[in-house]
């Protein structure tokens, strides 16, 4: 669990040295910026269609949302439209949608730790993950255990090594041949602070 854990997180946030270039540091990323007015730590409808905007179509049908579950209670209230007309834009699991997963746009929302808190860049994070190449070396984790270091305490000691690089395919966001807004398999949110 930690492995995966390290993994993922790596992936979100690596730095790109000595570790995977993790999305939200990778050049690639398009941030969409809050709306005018916009209360710190909030997420609103016209967010979610710029970001689903933003996306390039081609990854559409293989995009999650990732979130952290901050966010939650904020997409559980959200309504495209006004009052009684308005739509529900967010399904949780097993009610409206009738799925395994929560959705928005018709595409998964995924609950992780590794996405920043309610109103920071990468609180929300919609992205084509099958555009991210990960490589491991070894062919994965590779376990020691050893009775000797700790002879004296009556102790083993525990070691995985597991060599784990990745980024995303995407050396920058692509300009459409007819548009003017930048397109990415990567999308966030801007800080609403």
């Amino acid at each position: 669990d930690e492995l995966n854990f390290l993994a993922a997180d790596a992936i979100i946030n690596g730095t790109g040295s000595g570790m995977p270039q993790g999305l939200l540091n990778s050049p690639c990323v398009v941030s969409v910026a809050k709306e005018a007015g916009q209360a710190a730590a909030t997420i609103n409808a016209q967010n979610i269609v710029k970001m689903w905007s933003r996306l390039w179509a081609g990854c559409r049908a293989n995009s999650v949302w990732l979130i952290n579950q901050d966010v939650e209670p904020q997409l559980s209230l959200m309504t495209l439209g006004i009052g009684a007309a308005g739509v529900t834009t967010y399904m949780p699991p097993g009610g409206l949608s009738g799925s395994p997963y929560a959705t928005i746009m018709g595409r998964p929302v995924m609950p992780i730790e590794q996405c920043a808190t309610l109103g920071t860049v990468g609180g929300l994070i919609l992205v084509d993950l099958s555009h991210y190449v990960v490589a491991t070396k070894g062919g994965g984790p590779k376990p020691a255990i050893s009775i000797h270091l700790y002879f004296d305490t009556n102790e083993s000691a525990y070691r995985v090594t597991f060599r784990l690089d990745g980024q995303p395919w995407w050396a920058s966001p692509l300009t459409p041949y007819r548009g003017t807004n930048t397109q990415s398999m990567c999308v966030t949110l801007a800080t609403r602070s």
